[in-house]
């Protein structure tokens, strides 16, 4: 509620208003271009920026009353709500990257100007106002309302400068996109061709020239039409969140089975598997590309069964792929589906597996097989058991007799 201040008093008000407007705006603006150019800060940022805009709304009282019946005494809630709950959607539409970049914002070394400007704008001007404590600084001192509101003005309004050299510095600081972290094979993907060789519902694998490697990609971004709205969304959030893209984080669980595996199962794990990075279509990962001696590329095992007509060459997929699983379960390893074994052959007909499919996530509300072993043997006995006795069922093949899974204690 605007309160009676003398004319001139009232007038230097309404000009430190306009002056903490156009302060408050430029500072959140400031904040906009930073999410603009940064899509992994993108949704902390958009947080950042919506408060700055609803401090900028709070500032243009006399303006919002134009629109409002004179007698309501906060004209200004309804903007500050609308512009907060649009901060909130675009977080929510770029939720990978809210933690990402309040983490960015909080770990710059300009966070001191920013922790002065949020105590200037919050506690100080209430500091400022407070009857009591002018009484003890100037004894017998009376009213004191009107100087006690233009001080706390003050002091929110050098809080909002302090925000203001803070976005500014910030933004110099981070207005280069910086290069992502990648290794040299990521220079591959410039200097050689991509022939695509397999597709999903979100990712396609491309053949890298003659280099024996290939790389995994999100869908190109002008086939999400094709997509259903549920998956064009999540790769819309995905495909350059370094921590929840799924090629990415194929990295991070290749590096902990070669580090946590004993040496029989690091002997399927490819040679390369490292993190690619492509302005276009975000982040991927690239890795040794296996074919069989005839030049097709090696199949989940699964899919390699259907075209197998030897019944001694079934059987024997089935022998391996089965001891493949014992081995994961009995390591507790970070291996959630059982499918995701592929068939090698050898030029001597003989076949091996291959690990060349890391699923990162466990698509479950609370993975609690990511933390405790225990739980992540017990649930991939369960999908493995029941994967491994479809097949049998499919292909005719007897039960097996020799305790390949592991029992449920084990």
């Amino acid at each position: 509620m605007l309160r009676p201040y003398s004319a001139n008093a009232g007038r230097a008000l309404r000009m430190l208003a306009v002056l903490q407007f156009l302060v408050t705006l430029t500072g959140a603006v400031c904040m906009i271009v930073a999410a603009v150019r940064h899509e992994e800060w993108r949704g902390g940022l958009a947080i950042l920026s919506a408060v700055a805009l609803a401090a900028a709304a709070n500032e243009c009282e006399l303006f919002w009353l134009v629109f409002c019946d004179p007698d309501y005494d906060e004209p200004e809630l309804l903007p500050i709500l609308s512009i907060l709950a649009g901060g909130v959607a675009a977080a929510v539409i770029n939720r990978g990257t809210v933690l990402p970049g309040l983490r960015a914002v909080f770990r710059n070394r300009r966070a001191p100007i920013l922790a002065w400007g949020l105590l200037g704008v919050s506690l100080l001007p209430n500091i400022a106002k407070a009857k009591w404590l002018w009484q003890v600084a100037i004894p017998g001192i009376e009213g004191t309302h009107n100087l006690r509101e233009c001080a706390a003005e003050v002091v929110q309004f050098l809080g909002d400068l302090f925000l203001l050299n803070w976005a500014v510095l910030f933004l110099k600081d981070k207005y280069r996109r910086f290069a992502r972290r990648t290794g040299p094979l990521n220079a591959l993907l410039y200097e050689h061709p991509m022939v695509e060789i397999g597709r999903g519902t979100r990712r396609v694998a491309y053949k890298l020239g003659d280099t024996g490697l290939c790389v995994k990609f999100y869908r190109l971004p002008e086939e999400a039409a094709k997509m259903k709205s549920s998956v064009r969304r999540d790769v819309k959030w995905r495909r350059f969140n370094k921590h929840r893209n799924s090629c990415s984080a194929e990295v991070h669980i290749y590096n902990v089975i070669r580090h946590t595996m004993p040496a029989e199962i690091k002997r399927m794990l490819p040679e390369v598997c490292e993190r690619v990075y492509h302005p276009r279509w975000g982040w991927g990962v690239i890795e040794t590309y296996y074919t069989n001696p005839d030049g097709t590329a090696v199949i989940p095992y699964d899919k390699e069964l259907r075209r197998q007509h030897d019944p001694a060459v079934i059987r024997e997929i089935y022998r391996q792929a089965s001891h493949v699983l014992d081995l994961l379960i009995a390591n507790a390893a970070l291996f959630h589906e059982p499918g995701n074994i592929h068939v090698m052959f050898k030029g001597d007909g003989s076949l091996e597996m291959r690990i060349v499919d890391f699923e990162p996530e466990s698509k479950t509300l609370i993975p609690l097989e990511l933390v405790w072993p225990w739980y992540r043997r017990r649930k991939l006995r369960r999908k493995a058991a029941r994967f491994l006795a479809s097949i049998r069922r499919r292909y005719n093949i007897p039960e097996r007799d020799d305790a390949a899974l592991p029992p449920e204690g084990a």
